[in-house]
């Protein structure tokens, strides 16, 4: 829980609010949405309280201005409910796409039960999301690091 809700979730956040890494200038990527972005997305989430039903938990309070507060609930709504559409038209595809394999693998460790082909499925997803991870964002930010000397 807390790995996938607390850890993940909140340093994805900070990758794309541009404030995962100290030296700022590593910050400036291409999967990194400005303030503007982030108060619309959190403007959006505000209006959607009023028509998400009571019965999907916790009523969605502006990511951009709450994160630092938000539970375990929180994020798991907001990786499997909120991201995705929110993030959708505002990060290029291939992030969203990346990130897609986490909340699928997300989703599927919330069953009540898990299958053997379950359990499979969450591994390859995982791995998938690791895999496109290390590629964009890693490999990225190392290339511009070496391409400075």
């Amino acid at each position: 829980m807390h790995l996938f809700y607390e850890n993940i979730a909140l340093y994805m956040l900070k990758h794309w609010m541009g404030s995962f890494f100290k030296d700022s200038t590593l910050n400036d990527q291409p999967y990194v949405l400005n303030n503007r972005q982030w108060n619309e997305i959190g403007a959006e989430m505000e209006a959607a309280k009023k028509s998400i039903p009571t019965d999907l938990g916790r009523p969605p309070r502006n990511i951009f201005l709450h994160y630092n507060g938000y539970k375990a609930e929180e994020w798991s709504s907001w990786i499997t409910l909120y991201s995705l559409p929110l993030l959708k038209d505002r990060l290029p595809a291939k992030y969203i796409k990346g990130w897609s394999y986490f909340v699928k693998a997300v989703q599927l460790c919330q069953k009540r039960t898990l299958s053997l082909h379950n359990q499979c499925e969450i591994r390859n997803l995982l791995l998938r999301f690791y895999k496109h991870y290390e590629w964009y964002v890693i490999t990225f930010i190392l290339f511009e690091i070496f391409s400075v000397f």
